[in-house]
């Protein structure tokens, strides 16, 4: 299994069964972690994996495990966390193992921080007692590609695909002498905050669809004059 191959299948998984992961198969997970691609190798990121009775949430589902994740507030260091652990969900749904980003939960206060950086978002798996992929295409709702980007570049199907926070799908792309350059919405409004963080772990997961689907030819970069896009804010430029 190629994490591409997940691409088209993956879903959002709120329903697990009580018993957690254990044994050989979360110690296979926690060996793809450690050798997950970085967006950026210089920014630090932690984790760890808790039970589902040391998290607090405020939605009615329940995980019995989820992946606690830690960034700092460095530019691109909730970019780099969506992008690695994105891929971690890509590879659980692979193996048959459901997942869900949940943006409405916090671990305990104990497990507020880790080695020096804050709490950043949680990622719910376990084994899912529904349908764990989709069937088909047409259950995404998703914008259409024209509404995401400039060209109509099929290799941006990718990131078409990605989920985000209440589905905003913040991404746009423009096209520049074989240069993607990669935008973020900015919001309005009282939730202007809230949105911000969470889209900016938005576009590190749309970037990890980029990736998984061209880990080849998949190079990030900020450009040092980036240019301008009213209404968005620049992410970074990738060449696929």
């Amino acid at each position: 299994m190629e994490l591409k191959d997940m691409i088209g299948r993956r879903k959002s998984v709120r329903s697990y069964a009580s018993e957690p992961v254990t044994g050989e198969t979360l110690a296979e997970i926690e060996a793809f972690i450690a050798r997950m691609k970085p967006l950026d190798p210089s920014l630090r990121v932690g984790w760890e994996i808790v039970p589902g009775n040391k998290v607090k949430c405020i939605l009615p589902w329940k995980a019995p495990q989820l992946v606690a994740i830690y960034a700092g507030d460095e530019e691109g260091a909730l970019e780099n966390a969506g992008f690695l652990f994105q891929q971690l969900d890509l590879y659980l749904q692979g193996r048959g193992i459901g997942a869900c980003w949940l943006g409405m939960g916090k671990p305990e206060q104990q497990l507020a921080a880790k080695d020096g950086l804050p709490f950043c978002i949680l990622l719910a798996f376990g084994y899912p007692t529904g349908e764990a992929l989709r069937d088909s295409m047409a259950e995404f709702k998703r914008k259409e590609l024209g509404e995401i980007a400039d060209e109509p570049d099929r290799r941006l199907e990718a990131a078409r695909l990605a989920p985000s926070s209440v589905n905003s799908q913040p991404w746009y792309f423009t096209h520049e002498e074989g240069v993607i350059h990669v935008w973020r919405a900015i919001r309005g409004g009282l939730m202007r905050k809230a949105f911000e963080k969470m889209n900016r772990i938005d576009m590190g997961i749309a970037l990890a669809h980029l990736y998984a689907a061209n880990p080849e030819g998949f190079r990030f970069f900020r450009a040092e004059q980036p240019p301008e896009l009213k209404g968005y804010v620049y992410t970074g430029s990738v060449v696929l």
